[in-house]
């Protein structure tokens, strides 16, 4: 088969296509012959040679994928050959065929192509745990999604409109902002304007917001803080502007706020089943917006580092 490889750690560059052996699946494991792979800044982040915990190379990517179930090994019960299945916490989908424990398998939700099916699962997971595992939204809070505009932002803001809330999506150009509007949130800000926690604070009548889904860091999670209602939830899930910043801590006991660390992992089995019912009903919509062969995975990370991507990219397998 052929899969995306790199002998070491570096720049996009080092991502090549090449000819491996075909795997095949051990016991609770089924093969997958995929049709398309999601990318992700964690792709990134191990490429470099960063992320959590460090690969042994060669390696492969790819964490999240979509496919039909080609062969089972022993003991598996909940996948059968041919079936569609969204792949959800792989290691290899950058590839032609992945194995994967039957766990980690999905049934696509009616109505969801393959390149949609793909995107959906670190994306969606890292949302799911930020909106409603660890920010717990209800109906008729305000929630301020930070780099909107992003796969993890815009699941976030959909998920948290599905919830009943108001959203404010924050985004540094008006082609990003103009963009999360078209995909449901109610209000869109400039997080780079001087002043912007003034207006996201208008924007909810002076109460300020009750939730901070953020996925920028740097500057503007130090000003957030003036945008938040007391008590609120602050959800960290990446660092795209900065990972080194200033904090006032008075910031952090004036408003008796609660700052979490988010990501995939916390998204349950359950959960994200229930998400899937979502799509399934309509109320979530994939976000892909670039699609590239999987030759050219190298392409898709330039993108991605150079902040060029909106909502989702995705490699097409085959």
């Amino acid at each position: 088969m052929k899969s995306i490889r790199f002998h070491e750690f570096g720049k996009p560059d080092v991502l090549t296509l090449e000819e491996v052996p075909d795997p095949k699946p051990g016991m609770g494991q089924a093969l997958v012959r995929l049709q398309a792979a999601g990318v992700n800044p964690t792709d990134v982040a191990s490429r470099r040679g960063g992320g959590a915990g460090a690969l042994k190379l060669p390696a492969s990517l790819g964490r999240d994928g979509a496919g039909v179930v080609e062969a089972v090994g022993s003991g598996v019960k909940k996948v059968k050959s041919g079936d569609k299945v969204i792949v959800r916490n792989g290691s290899a989908c950058y590839s032609e065929l992945v194995t994967a424990n039957e766990e980690d398998l999905y049934p696509v939700p009616n109505g969801v192509g393959p390149l949609d099916a793909a995107s959906i699962g670190v994306t969606y997971s890292t949302a799911w745990d930020a909106v409603v595992n660890k920010a717990n939204v209800q109906r008729g809070q305000f929630v301020l999604v930070q780099g909107a505009s992003g796969g993890v932002g815009i699941a976030a803001v959909q998920i948290a409109k599905a919830l009943g809330a108001t959203v404010i999506g924050a985004a540094s150009t008006d082609e990003k902002r103009k963009w999360v509007l078209g995909h449901g949130a109610d209000h869109a800000v400039d997080y780079t304007a001087e002043g912007w926690p003034a207006k996201v604070k208008e924007l909810t009548g002076g109460k300020g917001v009750n939730a901070v889904i953020d996925g920028v860091g740097g500057k503007q999670f130090a000003e957030v803080w003036d945008a938040l209602a007391t008590g609120a939830n602050v959800c960290i899930f990446g660092a795209s502007g900065g990972r080194d910043v200033t904090l006032n801590v008075t910031s952090i006991y004036r408003t008796r706020a609660h700052v979490h660390g988010c990501a995939g992992v916390g998204c349950s089995r359950e959960d994200f089943l229930k998400m899937l019912d979502l799509f399934g009903q309509g109320k979530l919509k994939p976000t892909v917006e670039g699609t590239l062969p999987l030759a050219q995975a190298a392409d898709a990370h330039r993108a991605i580092e150079e902040r060029q991507v909106i909502g989702k990219i995705v490699l097409k397998v085959s």
